[in-house]
């Protein structure tokens, strides 16, 4: 062989080292592995603790602002809030887009791309739209009339919702394990609600029976529309963000709907932001970034870890609830034991025999290709 590569032959077959710079060149890829592995760990940790704080917040702050102020003056109105957050959503998704895809050109193309070239599939995202405004704004009823960390674990009705709706939608199978798992949630529902009932309201003038049919409502609701957006996007390319602008495009207008027909003298009277106050704007706030944030950790975390925050932020609002005097929560051992059954199938719903126990800690867990 003649040219260049001649010489290298030899060098090869001899054995002779690769050059320095070739080792210091793997030497810093290891490095960068290590650093890498550090860093999907720490983000694993930043993920459960955010989603801890989403959560708890959702429903100690929305119950807080619904409790009745001292000096009668008139709450904000539910209608205008969940206007607010859907307004607010949609435009951060458009900053997101036009911040990753160089500008408002580039949003414009993708608008024109996602949304617009696609009506049928835009239009099809309607159906879940209309059923997440619903729900959005019953839970706010369900949060008038109940304590927030009731609520909190009524609302894990969700998952029973969903497994159905998936089996009736989307034909799937679901194991033995996680049918035990969504008895144990009915029968720890049960426990927590019957402590509900037996224990007074958890503020003046809330009814129990009006806030259990709320959240049962949005259980259906969401279980109903999160099967039927995952069916009909199934294989489709669009980003988290062009789909929150479709799902903005039919619950904005649904919402200005609601505000007309039902607080439209209201909202004549007193104006649009009447009797929004700091706490009211936190509602706002975290609305408009929660359901967005779980989707972003998510994609850096797994199912495992949302289970693992589910459990974590209810315990922080049973014992939040408890030191709120506004909530007038004080829990007996039958609604720890009904949480504690709620613990259990949450965590036997997700778990998969075929995983080592460690898996199931996040701070321990090293599969980081998430």
């Amino acid at each position: 062989m003649s040219g260049p590569f001649a010489e290298k032959v030899p060098l090869i077959k001899e054995g002779v080292p690769p050059p320095e710079k070739e080792s210091k060149s793997s030497s810093e890829e290891e490095d960068a592995m290590v650093a890498q592995s550090l860093l999907m760990r720490n983000i694993k940790t930043v993920s459960l603790a955010l989603l801890v704080i989403q959560n708890s917040a959702q429903f100690l702050v929305t119950g807080y602002s619904r409790r009745p102020p001292e000096h009668g003056e008139s709450l904000y109105l539910v209608s205008v809030a969940v206007l607010l957050a859907e307004v607010g959503k949609g435009a951060l998704c458009c900053v997101v887009i036009a911040w990753t895809s160089g500008g408002l050109p580039g949003l414009v193309e993708q608008i024109q791309e996602d949304i617009i070239g696609k009506p049928v599939e835009t239009i099809k995202v309607g159906v879940p739209a209309f059923c997440y405004t619903l729900q959005n704004n019953l839970l706010f009823v369900a949060l008038s009339n109940l304590a927030p960390a009731v609520c909190q674990v009524l609302y894990q009705t969700k998952t029973l919702s969903t497994a159905l709706f998936s089996v009736l939608l989307m034909q799937k199978q679901i194991g033995g394990l996680q049918w035990f798992a969504l008895f144990l949630l009915v029968v720890g529902v049960v426990l927590v609600q019957y402590k509900d009932d037996a224990s007074p309201s958890s503020s003046d003038g809330s009814n129990p029976i009006i806030g259990l049919i709320a959240v049962a409502c949005c259980s259906l609701l969401s279980g109903f529309a999160g099967v039927f957006l995952e069916k009909m996007l199934k294989g489709a390319r669009a980003s988290l963000w062009v789909r929150n602008i479709q799902l903005c495009l039919f619950s904005v207008p649904l919402q200005i709907l609601a505000i007309v027909q039902k607080d439209y003298a209201a909202v004549a009277e007193r104006g649009l932001l009447h009797g929004f106050t700091g706490m009211a704007w936190g509602v706002v706030l975290i609305n408009t970034c929660g359901g967005l944030l779980v989707a972003v950790v998510i994609k850096y975390a797994d199912n495992i870890l949302k289970t693992f925050a589910t459990v974590l932020a209810i315990v922080c609002s049973c014992f939040l609830s408890m030191t709120i005097s506004a909530f007038n929560f004080k829990p007996t051992s039958i609604f720890f034991v009904g949480v504690a059954v709620v613990f259990a199938s949450i965590f036997l719903y997700s778990w998969r025999p075929n995983k080592p126990l460690t898996s199931y800690l996040p701070l321990f867990n090293r599969d980081y290709n998430v």
